[in-house]
């Protein structure tokens, strides 16, 4: 039974943390005052709206759509500024100064990825980028050139069943076909000794939890979190993955016991060579590596066969090129020096990217006080820089629902290069951007030269995980190329 005594606690805890939270609230209004704000609740801010990561993709788009460029909110006891300003991208992520991710952030993917590059920040994150970027430099990726073709292949031979179906749901298949990849390119396995349907599984749940756990203030603490669905679902995803990824370690590190970095190491190598790892920092840098490879790969090339099925005159122009510079041998091995030529690929890739880019928030805590335009963006402000909005901007996008590649040719860029970021921007900017425009263009090569991609009018459900990914899922027709017939 609840005693009059401890109701008077419970109140005035539940009537201090209200107070706190307005402190907070009006202590960052008074100095935005030029940003429009949303109905907040207090505790929850706006977090009240997003139940899951369609509500979070939806809440977004819809703050930007009904107050602008710039919104002032609360995510919790946290105040954010949600921006789609081209000049907002510049002055942080193009600053050295700003490369630090929010409690929210770095709490939500603790358990996941806790001490890795993504999560830590200062100086560790720029010893471990250092670290890091010989195993993701040009001439490593290059190397790789057998390995996407091999994969690439096997996507091809897999898509052959699907030729006779009315639509195909390409986002398992394309993820299947990229978690096998990477498990080659980056932990130099086949996938032969790994349960590559649980792994991924695992993954793809853990991707969606650590969002949802960003926006779910019961999370944030220990004390509460453990009463929460998802920390328990997390929990067990986690377990199953550590313990597939530590087998893994205990094979590389026998067959492998005098390790010695010479040259350009591979991800593995430099991470087992680095003396401030324990096992557990390994297993989190690889989950990390893994489900950022294959995620943002996977989610970016079902989106741009989505595209290409809707716009039936650009993808034969694409195919056309791909046929111009390799012509009729739908096996052969696609050079690096073919990839380079494929200049109108590359253009289908940038819109694809524009209208569906593979990461699809950036988040930034400031560590000292911004001047942006009339007024002073706070320190300890928490940025949230949705670029999927500012893609479809109108006054930077002409037409910006229309898929338009020529739009990145030189003389039609926007001179703000900020105002294309689908894969981040500045210091802190994606490590394996190259690793994943090379893989994705043989993939997308050997693509059009074996099939014709055809618009079964499948509506998307889009959702904001740790990609951008259609809980619909992405259905597209697969036909024979002509010249296959």
């Amino acid at each position: 039974m609840i005693t009059a005594g401890f109701l008077i606690i419970i109140i005035t805890v539940f009537a201090s943390l209200v107070i706190w939270w307005y402190l907070i609230f009006y202590k960052y209004k008074n100095q935005l005052k030029m940003f429009p704000t949303p109905l907040q609740v207090p505790l929850l801010g706006i977090s009240y709206k997003m139940r899951n990561t369609v509500d979070i993709y939806n809440t977004m788009e819809t703050l930007v759509k009904n107050f602008g460029k710039n919104v002032f909110a609360m995510i919790g006891p946290i105040p954010m500024l949600v921006t789609t300003d081209p000049k907002v991208f510049s002055a942080i992520l193009g600053s050295p100064k700003h490369i630090n991710k929010p409690f929210m952030f770095t709490t939500a993917l603790n358990q996941v990825v806790g001490n890795s590059l993504l999560v830590v920040n200062g100086d560790e994150w720029r010893r471990q980028r250092r670290l890091l970027n010989p195993s993701l430099n040009y001439k490593n990726v290059m190397q790789d050139n057998n390995i996407f073709n091999k994969h690439s292949n096997g996507l091809i031979n897999k898509l052959k069943e699907e030729i006779n179906n009315e639509s195909t749901d390409v986002v398992h298949i394309l993820e299947n076909f990229t978690i096998e990849q990477t498990l080659e390119t980056i932990l130099g396995e086949t996938g032969a000794e790994f349960d590559k349907e649980k792994i991924a599984e695992c993954m793809k749940l853990l991707t969606q939890i650590v969002l949802e756990k960003m926006f779910f203030p019961l999370t944030y603490f220990r004390i509460t979190q453990i009463f929460t669905k998802v920390y328990w679902e997390e929990r067990n995803a986690i377990k199953i993955t550590h313990n597939i990824l530590k087998e893994f370690l205990r094979r590389k590190q026998k067959e492998d016991c005098d390790l010695k970095i010479k040259g350009d190491p591979r991800y593995i190598d430099i991470l087992l060579g680095d003396k401030n790892n324990r096992e557990v920092d390994v297993i989190k840098q690889l989950m990390l590596a893994t489900t950022a490879a294959s995620d943002t790969i996977a989610s970016s090339l079902s989106f741009i066969l989505h595209h290409l099925a809707k716009s039936p005159e650009i993808q034969q122009k694409a195919y056309e090129e791909v046929h111009s510079i390799l012509g009729g041998d739908i096996h052969q091995t696609i050079t690096n020096q073919q990839v380079a030529q494929m200049k109108y690929l590359d253009l289908v890739i940038k819109e694809s990217l524009r209208l569906s880019p593979a990461i699809p928030m950036y988040t930034r805590i400031l560590e000292e006080d911004v001047t942006y335009e009339e007024t002073t963006l706070p320190k300890g402000l928490t940025v949230f820089m949705i670029p999927f909005m500012m893609h479809i901007d109108p006054e930077l996008y002409p037409d910006p629902e229309k898929f338009i590649p020529e739009r990145f040719l030189p003389e039609n860029l926007n001179p703000n290069r900020y105002s294309y970021a689908p894969f981040n921007h500045g210091v802190r900017n994606c490590i394996g951007k190259l690793y994943a425009k090379v893989s994705m263009k043989i993939a997308l090569a050997k693509l059009l030269l074996n099939y014709e991609f055809v618009d079964v009018h499948h509506k998307l459900f889009l959702s904001v995980e740790v990609t951008l990914t259609s809980k619909s899922g992405v259905r597209v027709g697969i036909r024979k190329r002509n010249h296959m017939k």
